[in-house]
């Protein structure tokens, strides 16, 4: 297992607009094992949602309301990245990136604004074609944490999944 605590910050959340898509940036943070999401913007359904899925199939995992990114990204005690399509291929910056203790990862829903870029101690990209938030946060997750998403194990989980060829088992 990585040394790394990895922790994200979902940018522009609109409550309407982006509630699926923010509900899968932050179950996808919790599966592929960030320590806990923030967010801009406070959206009942999509907290109390979020809280259901970690009571119900286990693991320490947060989601919390910030009044300030700002203050969040200066402040934070380890790195700060940004990942955006025009930032620098996360392979050219993978070995430097793992060797941090602390990281706190950005995902935008809007387009975000310009300081983001310039705050950020790294701009990463997955690629550099358009693609969703999600898919990169996926990546960026499983290769910072070496594949933890495969081996990781949830404390008072609920619910369980054993893995099966055919059918579905839940324990």
């Amino acid at each position: 297992m990585n040394g790394v605590d990895v922790y994200v910050l979902r940018l522009g959340h609109r409550a309407e607009r982006d509630k699926r898509i923010s509900t899968h940036v932050a179950l996808t943070a919790r599966a592929f094992g960030a320590k806990g999401i923030f967010f801009d913007v406070f959206d009942r359904n999509l907290f109390e949602s979020v809280e259901d899925v970690v009571s119900r199939w286990g693991g320490d995992f947060f989601i919390r309301h910030i009044h300030s990114w700002r203050s969040l990204v200066k402040n934070f005690e380890g790195k700060t990245v940004h990942l955006t399509m025009y930032g620098m291929p996360l392979t050219e910056k993978m070995e430097e990136l793992k060797k941090c203790e602390r990281i706190l990862v950005t995902v935008g829903a809007e387009k975000v604004p310009p300081e983001i870029y310039e705050i950020s101690d790294y701009n990463i990209s997955i690629g550099t074609q358009p693609h969703s938030e999600v898919a990169a946060l996926a990546v960026f997750l499983d290769r910072i944490l070496n594949g933890e998403v495969f081996r990781k194990e949830f404390e008072n989980a609920r619910t369980r999944i054993i893995p099966s060829n055919r059918g579905k088992k839940i324990c």
